[in-house]
């Protein structure tokens, strides 16, 4: 008989600023700043399945998925439609994209973000895994079926609002809720800005997150020894070929 678990992990949320001197963004405690092409930043975690997988030899079957967090989001800034004419009224200066994952291995976002420059590809157009073409790094790739779970939000300032609050435009999830032999799972948030074409981003503009709950429920099964064996091979060899 088949039991129930539920998995969860806190990330953290926080505010970020635009310095144009520096031209950068500062990033708060635990999350780390992509670089290139320096508009993304991540934290990350873990969650320890071990207890059931590895301890009572059980496959981890993902059966839903959900994601708590305060509906407040500081998006980024507006500016004027038309500099030339102050009447013209207010528009974002660009859109901010949110990405939640729980995945098998470790999602490398630097490489992700890599690869998606390297095709000359704007990362909103894509989800991690729809496209797993390797281009960088042959061997670190995550693939579809190793996403378990996937969210990505559009959020964009709404002039009609106090405050610069941000809204949620768009919102839709993926991912594979494969089953799993793994002693643990990844959890990736990754945001990054797109500012409009040929818009400059203001200084002083600034971003805020809200601390967020991601859960993962699902049932504990025992399989055949030959099924087990067979997903704890496939763990091992993709975390050598991730790492």
């Amino acid at each position: 008989m088949s039991k129930s678990f539920m998995f969860d992990t806190v990330l953290r949320g926080g505010t970020f600023s635009y310095s144009l001197a520096g031209t950068t963004w500062s990033t708060p405690k635990g999350w780390t700043f992509v670089s290139v092409p320096g508009n993304a930043a991540y934290i990350q975690d873990e969650i320890d399945i071990g207890g059931l997988t590895t301890t009572q030899e059980e496959t981890f079957f993902p059966e839903a998925a959900t994601i708590q967090n305060s509906p407040f989001y500081l998006a980024p800034g507006v500016i004027l439609r038309d500099p030339a004419d102050p009447t013209s009224g207010y528009v974002p200066w660009g859109n901010l994209f949110e990405y939640v994952l729980i995945t098998e291995v470790p999602f490398k976002v630097e490489k992700w973000m890599a690869d998606q420059q390297y095709l000359s590809f704007f990362p909103e157009l894509t989800c991690p895994g729809i496209d797993p073409r390797r281009t960088t790094d042959q061997n670190s790739t995550v693939g579809f079926e190793n996403i378990l779970y996937g969210r990505v939000q559009m959020i964009a300032t709404n002039t009609s609002l106090p405050g610069q609050a941000g809204v949620v435009y768009s919102s839709n999830e993926f991912g594979s809720m494969t089953p799993t032999a793994s002693d643990r799972l990844y959890v990736t948030r990754m945001i990054f800005f797109r500012p409009l074409g040929g818009y400059v981003i203001p200084n002083g503009s600034a971003i805020q997150l809200p601390h967020m709950r991601t859960i993962l429920v699902g049932s504990g099964k025992e399989e055949n020894d030959l099924s087990y064996i067979m997903r704890l091979r496939n763990s091992y060899l993709l975390q050598q070929d991730v790492n």
